[in-house]
């Protein structure tokens, strides 16, 4: 995985080298800066994956709070145009005092394997907006694979698995094959929760998450009705959890909101990614 940090690091740069752009702009003003010599990259995806990763791994630490149609119209600008000859742009005017937070993305290819790029203009050490340093921006690179976005991190690993499974991590092996970038695994992730919810042993935190977990299976399979059941059952264990327990709760839960309007939002306006 060095390898791929590398030469992540080695394309921070590029991101942010655009000559020309012709210019979209939504009403909430987040702005599109699409290359003229544009040349989109096609791939269907599930667009519940780059969703998550975007949330938790980008707008979190800048903490914008975008609606659920906001990250709709980011996800599909992404995937309809990020190129792998050009990278395109989104930025938000004024994000901190006159400056604009930009949003660089493109595809990347290496020994065969497809990587997004996402680099932002936001030092995470300084924690605002500044370049002096591209290896303290913030950024995240995954591998597109078998229709979905997966965090580097999250890439399947036998060592992992094993790991888990000897440790009896079971909540961390469901994750495993749920984020990874192999769908054949998936199957395996439900048994594992229903052993989880049924082990009297388990911890009431460790439970709330395996069943929200089922949620996200439910988002991913597109199972929306389900995902909305599982949010209502899941009000009434949060309720029943208390101190840190109880706000790490939340604020899961508070994510699994958010995706699921996010995926409603999808279906609502018939877009095509909804279909994948």
């Amino acid at each position: 995985m060095k390898r791929i940090e590398v030469y992540f690091l080695s394309l921070l740069l590029f991101c942010f080298s655009i000559p020309t752009f012709a210019e979209q702009i939504t009403p909430h003003d987040i702005r599109f800066r699409l290359s003229v010599n544009n040349v989109p990259y096609p791939t269907q995806t599930n667009p519940y994956y780059l969703s998550h990763i975007l949330e938790v791994r980008i707008f979190r630490h800048l903490s914008l709070d975008l609606s659920p149609s906001e990250i709709e119209s980011i996800v599909d600008f992404m995937i309809t145009h990020a190129s792998k000859e050009h990278p395109n742009q989104i930025y938000l005017p004024g994000y901190e005092n006159d400056s604009e937070l930009v949003i660089g993305f493109r595809y990347i290819e290496k020994e065969g394997d497809l990587l997004f790029l996402v680099v932002t203009n936001f030092n995470v050490e300084k924690n605002k907006i500044d370049t002096s340093d591209f290896q303290k921006q913030l950024a995240t690179i995954c591998q597109v694979k078998s229709n979905r976005f997966v965090y580097f991190e999250d890439l399947y690993s036998d060592k992992k698995a094993t790991e888990y499974k000897e440790e009896g991590k079971l909540l961390s092996l469901a994750n495993l094959y749920l984020m990874d970038e192999d769908p054949n695994n998936d199957d395996l992730v439900e048994p594992l929760l229903d052993k989880i919810l049924k082990d009297e042993s388990k911890h009431p935190l460790e439970k709330f998450y395996a069943f929200l977990t089922k949620g996200q299976l439910a988002l991913i399979q597109k199972n929306l009705a389900l995902a909305e059941e599982i949010k209502s059952k899941s009000n009434v264990q949060l309720n029943q959890l208390k101190g840190e327990d109880k706000e790490r709760a939340e604020y899961v839960m508070k994510l699994f909101s958010k995706e699921l309007e996010t995926m409603k939002v999808f279906q609502k306006t018939n877009n095509k990614l909804f279909k994948v």
